[in-house]
């Protein structure tokens, strides 16, 4: 059998060949085969944020280089859940993680991340800048070294039920400190630090503005009216909304969020007269980032006017975002007054008047401390200390037992020395929490078996509180659930 000749392409036919790979090639560089610009995003965000500036970030993107973009968002939990895979990720993957921005959380997050090197720099436009302020009433805005930006502006209040407090003759709470009166036994929602940057945040300005130990007592009352500790912060405000609780620590979007879905008549949201803790919420270029000009777009489209409205306008706004309404602080000041009588934003955190600072460093510093007492203390033990705060209401106004409640396992400079190397060592800290936990079911339950006598552990004196501050125990909490 004879073998067929293979034919070889003649020079018309090689050339023809070249000619067609380059078109093909051509296409693919300059036309319509090429990829759309995208930048991948870690963030805590709801569905409705990452949404709408998904959405917003591709049609500004179109104007502005006239191509849409795209945004793929990653998100694994909260704040502290993103914070653990980003920092887990780089220290398999030094050079970089294969994502390009982390988007959301207050600031500890970003102090962090910049103090270790993961973080890279980016100054924005002049034209952008000039309307942010850097410093707001001692809250730094963005960082002097470009390494981080504020993308919205975060208060902490308090979300309440109308409804629900009419209908057991519950009282407004104007204060924080309200929250530990024993008529609210079963009506108080808050989420767990451990898993919420948000609550995070929240019980580290208690600690700030009371003091540490008076801090953490009131927090104690507090997790003793409270129903449960949820996982995310926006199920602390829907649970609001529901009236599965009356009262609700929350974050001001959250607030403003159900307020429009529920109606002034039904909900409102209280900046507490006590302390009132406002911080940036973050955006930021992680090292590496695999789309690092797309990144630093998307970081102007989110600072500029026009990401700022979808923030700050209502859904239905022809500027404002399409299908969702955020409802939240912007950090261009100008808007507030442009759009006083459009925005439902009530008022501008850079008009707030009060002398409480928080202090943000010293938050990240002990941010994992904190938390892990909490959890101790509060969450994982949350059985006992409910017992035990009933005994203390059922026994009256008994100083000793209420001391005990609250009192604390360690210092405050215990705990920041406990922050620092020490906390490193995953054994030590395992072994903390457990000790921690087991002293304070010990502390509940010596409570609840000696309701009506002074209690004799060798507390340290906690800190004097303002008498305005103090709880209202009573022996018959109306509104309690069992």
């Amino acid at each position: 059998m004879k073998r067929r000749a293979i034919e070889r392409p003649t020079l018309p036919d090689r050339l023809h060949g070249r000619l067609l790979f380059s078109a093909a090639a051509l296409l693919v560089l300059t036309g319509a085969g090429r990829a759309e610009p995208r930048v991948l995003i870690i963030s805590p965000h709801v569905s409705s944020i990452t949404e709408e500036f998904g959405r917003g970030f591709a049609r500004w993107h179109e104007r502005q280089f006239g191509e849409p973009a795209v945004v793929e968002w990653r998100n694994i939990g909260g704040t502290a859940d993103a914070l653990k895979f980003v920092l887990s990720e780089f220290a398999a993957k030094p050079a970089g993680i294969g994502l390009d921005c982390f988007f959301g959380g207050g600031p500890e997050p970003y102090l962090l991340l910049a103090d270790r090197g993961l973080l890279e720099a980016h100054r924005l436009p002049d034209a952008v800048l000039a309307g942010i302020p850097q410093n707001a009433n001692g809250v730094e805005i963005y960082d002097r070294g470009y390494r981080w930006y504020g993308a919205a502006v975060s208060s902490f209040g308090i979300l309440q039920n109308l409804r629900v407090q009419r209908a057991l003759d519950l009282p407004l709470a104007r204060r924080w400190a309200e929250l530990a009166d024993p008529r609210l036994f079963g009506w108080v929602g808050v989420g767990d630090p451990r898993k919420s940057g948000t609550m995070n945040n929240m019980f580290e300005a208690f600690l700030q503005a009371y003091g540490w130990d008076y801090g953490w007592s009131l927090l104690t009352r507090i997790a003793g009216n409270t129903a449960k500790f949820d996982l995310l912060s926006s199920s602390t405000a829907k649970d609001v909304t529901l009236g599965e609780t009356a009262y609700g620590f929350a974050i001001d979007f959250y607030g403003f969020t159900q307020i429009a879905v529920a109606g002034r008549t039904n909900l409102t949201f209280v900046l507490p007269e006590d302390f009132t803790s406002v911080s940036a919420d973050g955006l930021a270029i992680l090292k590496g980032a695999p789309n690092r000009v797309t990144a630093g777009r998307f970081l102007e489209f989110v600072l500029s006017e026009t990401g700022q409205k979808l923030w700050h306008l209502p859904r239905g706004h022809p500027e404002g975002p399409r299908q969702y309404s955020i409802e939240r602080m912007s950090v261009r000041p100008d808007l507030y007054k442009r759009y006083r009588d459009v925005s439902n934003i009530a008022f501008s955190p850079f008009e707030l008047k009060q002398r409480f600072r928080y202090d943000a460093r010293l938050a990240r510093e002990r941010r994992e401390v904190v938390a892990a007492l909490a959890g101790a203390l509060l969450v994982d033990t949350h059985a006992e200390l409910r017992r035990a705060w009933r005994a203390v209401i059922a026994a009256g106004d008994v100083p000793g037992m209420t001391a005990e409640l609250g009192v604390m396992p360690v210092t405050e400079a215990e705990a920041r020395a406990l922050a620092g190397e020490p906390w490193k060592d995953p054994a030590l800290r395992n072994r903390k929490r457990l000790e921690w936990q087991t002293w304070a079911q010990q502390k509940y339950r010596r409570i609840e078996r000696l309701p009506r006598e002074s209690c004799s552990v060798h507390a340290r004196p906690l800190e004097a509180a303002p008498a305005a501050d103090s709880p209202r125990l009573a022996t018959g909490p109306a509104g309690a659930r069992p």
